[in-house]
């Protein structure tokens, strides 16, 4: 005997189609608006704007060679803002971490014979959470270095910061860094302590970046414009307080909801909280005190 489907199961099969429709036509409708921006940064090398993280971006008489690739969606469109600055090849791609804007367009590129490099972490981590990204081809496991168009490269691992698979990508001979997600312009850091991250240890990274940087140093954030040394510290030093004041609330005996409420982080939300998930002042309160509450 044929099995007869109820009408509102049929109904509710028939809404959820819809909305799924319509939720994947907004986000492509959402790439397809995206327009990609290639900024100047210092002689050969660039950054490019566009949905998601920032593409770091180098050329010269050996070929191209790229920080991070948003989007599979839009890969076309990062191409051919390539194509504004360069014609040569696209040889080399390094991924500062795991996260979908900054490694979705991996296979793609992969598919055009760019050889993709990151962390051992950023392929290890992928795995671990299930991404459906394409992982990097070649992993290291403290530093890598790149010798192209005239200069090096030189990649290496954070202590875990924004995840646990984070990289600084610095150009020697243009005194410019990268920083992947660890800083950024536009708002508080996410810690993704989900994979690895560490508040206390984003402020480890950033003195990091400031040891290795000078007055001169271009600094290309993962989220933003570009930055300054000065301005790194300025964080940086924004984020001792807050560690500070979280230390002293969990001493007091304080939970995570009251220091949340207690507007530790008061004159600072206006520039730097996001009001979202990534990027607001409560999500990074709850990041520090998971690594500052015994």
């Amino acid at each position: 005997m044929k099995k007869t489907q109820h009408p509102a199961a049929c109904s509710a099969v028939a809404l959820a189609v819809i909305v799924l429709g319509a939720q994947f036509a907004a986000a492509q409708q959402d790439f397809d608006a995206v327009e990609m921006k290639v900024h100047p940064v210092i002689g050969q090398v660039h950054y490019i704007e566009g949905m998601g993280g920032n593409i770091g971006l180098f050329v010269g008489d050996d070929g191209v060679f790229l920080i991070d690739d948003q989007y599979a969606p839009l890969t076309d469109k990062i191409v051919a803002a390539v194509r504004t600055v360069s014609d040569k090849p696209i040889r080399f791609l390094v991924n500062t971490h795991m996260h979908p804007d900054h490694t979705g367009g991996n296979e793609n590129f992969g598919k055009m014979g760019t050889l993709i490099f990151g962390h051992d972490n950023v392929r290890s981590q992928m795995e671990a959470a299930g991404y459906k990204e394409e992982t990097p081809l070649v992993t290291y496991g403290e530093d890598m270095s790149f010798h192209i168009n005239g200069e090096t490269v030189y990649a290496f691992k954070t202590p875990n910061a924004h995840t646990n698979n984070d990289s600084y990508i610095f150009f020697k001979g243009s005194n410019a860094v990268h920083t992947g997600d660890i800083y950024r312009t536009t708002s508080y850091p996410y810690i993704d302590t989900a994979n690895g991250g560490s508040f206390v240890g984003a402020i480890k990274a950033l003195d990091l970046l400031v040891e290795i940087s000078n007055a001169d140093t271009k600094i290309i954030p993962g989220h933003g414009v570009i930055s300054n040394v000065g301005e790194v510290r300025a964080w940086r030093d924004m984020l001792l307080v807050i560690r500070d004041r979280v230390q002293s609330s969990i001493d007091a005996g304080q939970t995570l909801e009251q220091i949340q409420a207690a507007g530790l982080t008061k004159e600072y939300d206006e520039r730097w909280d996001s009001g979202r998930r990534i990027g607001s002042a409560a999500a990074m309160l709850e990041a520090a005190h998971k690594d500052l509450a015994p």
